[in-house]
């Protein structure tokens, strides 16, 4: 069975570093991981819509 894994981070001073290291931790191997750029958080949605 495949580990799903989603990872983001809020700003692009951040990293998915944290993330990587507790996936390691915890021994999750060769996860599908689908990731977000950062700044694609719900806010942009919501603000667009409002306009």
């Amino acid at each position: 069975m495949a580990n799903l894994v989603y990872k983001r981070v809020s700003a692009d001073q951040q990293s998915t570093a944290r993330q990587n290291l507790v996936l390691d931790e915890a021994g999750i191997e060769d996860p599908v991981v689908f990731e977000e750029d950062p700044g694609t958080s719900s806010r942009s949605a919501r603000s667009s819509a409002s306009c």
